[in-house]
């Protein structure tokens, strides 16, 4: 199945980074998840992606702000929250239960002949890049090659998200990437936590397999207010026409 992209000007909550107080649960009564986001959903005009995961726990529900409120909703559940430019929530995805994940390898194949692994390269009309996901609930993840200004490369696993500009990392990458705070631009986003300052830069090349795409676009958050989740954004999918394959775990770039 093919991904429509988001709009490019909401905003991402992200839910691994939100802190749920004492206070919020001492206030709060649990409920059944999937029926308060049901709720939630006919209530606020929303939509849910992965809720089906949700089924038979139970979470705290109480604040009167409809995102605090979610996020306590969801507080055992790795997840997104995507404002709408104009105001309100526009959809939420859940990932899945809160887990350590661990990064699939990269590797290569040319033509169906298989390097050694999961991500592969096919030939047709032009070139398409296939490369295996890891599974996050419903959503998927990848493995991609860094470039910095010191040429090193570093892998990265990250979540795909077409509802985000560019690819946004951890700002303890970049002394491994070799890119100093003064080349960068500062710029508010938002995240979990509220309005967060980004360090917006681009990275020297990302490394898709064997295929070196330059001078991409690139926001540096606060570890902690990123929740540990790195987004591959559109600075980079924009580049191609993307395609995830739910079942068997794939995401293909072609050539526009």
């Amino acid at each position: 199945m093919r991904y429509d992209r988001w709009s490019p000007l909401a905003s991402l909550l992200i839910g691994a980074g939100f802190a749920v107080t004492a206070q919020n649960v001492a206030s709060a009564q649990q409920v059944e998840v999937f029926g308060e986001l049901e709720r939630l959903m006919s209530e606020l005009g929303f939509e849910v992606k992965g809720m089906t995961q949700t089924q038979g726990a139970l979470a705290h529900a109480g604040g009167d702000d409809p995102v605090a409120r979610l996020h306590l909703l969801l507080e055992n559940f790795d997840h997104v929250i995507i404002k709408a430019p104009a105001g309100g929530i526009e959809r939420v995805i859940v990932l899945g239960e809160k887990s350590d994940y661990v990064p699939p390898p990269v590797s290569i194949e040319k033509d169906s002949e298989t390097a050694d692994g999961g991500a592969s390269v096919a030939e047709s009309d032009g070139t398409e890049i296939i490369l295996s996901t890891q599974r996050k609930g419903s959503s998927h993840i990848v493995t991609l090659g860094l470039e910095g200004a010191n040429q090193q490369r570093v892998d990265e696993a990250m979540l795909i998200d077409t509802g985000a500009d560019r690819i946004v990392l951890p700002i303890s990458l970049l002394s491994a990437l070799g890119i100093g705070l003064d080349g960068l631009r500062e710029q508010q986003v938002q995240t979990a936590n509220g309005t967060v300052d980004a360090r917006i830069g681009k990275l020297s090349a990302v490394w898709i397999g064997e295929q070196r795409e330059e001078n991409v676009e690139v926001a540096f958050i606060d570890d902690q207010k990123l929740g540990g989740t790195s987004l591959l954004g559109m600075s980079l999918l924009g580049r191609y026409r993307m395609t995830i394959d739910d079942t068997k775990s794939q995401l293909t770039l072609a050539n526009k």
